[in-house]
């Protein structure tokens, strides 16, 4: 089989799909790093939103208390409470895809996740009982807190895969480094002392 090379270095009876893979990167813990950095911007996404939504409730949580129509029981600040805690979390998720797999800043992450959703459930089971004939569905705020907690479930789900990403990484084996000559280390083999 005649191998001739092409004008891009990639010999001829290659196949497209044999020198794509060629040019993969040959650890898998390069990949699961890239990964892993998708992953961080996807969760930092999210919690972006989240504190867009929060932001929303509190609008509308000043106009239920201004108008006199207020259903709720809790500070007009409580929602920017919930805004602090996702813009910690983002940060500590940001920390701990710097860092790799940091055990510490995990089980933070996992920790302000887990309280931050607590918060969120707790408001809206705190839902006091209709008023002047209105349907929870038409309520804009329990509709936004809904919303908020359909986004940090997924939060849940893509931290959880963040976390394990992070860590098979750090379990890949790292590539042999080459020498100043590009050639693989020799193994030498030293005399017995």
């Amino acid at each position: 089989m005649a191998t001739a090379s092409r004008s891009d270095g990639i010999p001829a009876s290659r196949t497209p799909q044999a020198a794509a893979s060629a040019q993969q990167p040959a650890t898998s813990g390069d990949d699961s790093l890239a990964v892993a950095r998708q992953d961080l911007d996807t969760l930092l996404g999210d919690l972006a939103g989240v504190c867009g939504q929060l932001e929303e409730l509190a609008t509308t949580w000043r106009r239920e208390h201004t108008s006199g129509t207020s259903r709720r029981q809790l500070p007009l600040a409580f929602p920017h409470c919930l805004q602090s805690a996702a813009r910690r979390l983002a940060g500590t998720l940001k920390a701990l895809a710097e860092s790799g797999p940091e055990p510490d800043l995990a089980a933070s992450a996992v920790a302000q996740l887990a309280a931050l959703r607590s918060e969120v459930a707790a408001t809206v089971s705190d839902r006091p009982g209709q008023r002047g004939g209105s349907t929870p569905g038409h309520d804009p705020g329990t509709a936004l807190l809904a919303g908020i907690e359909h986004t940090l479930s997924r939060v849940m789900t893509r931290q959880q895969r963040l976390i394990s990403r992070l860590d098979h990484s750090a379990e890949a084996p790292a590539p042999a480094s080459a020498d100043a000559r590009g050639e693989p280390p020799v193994a030498r083999h030293e005399p017995p002392r």
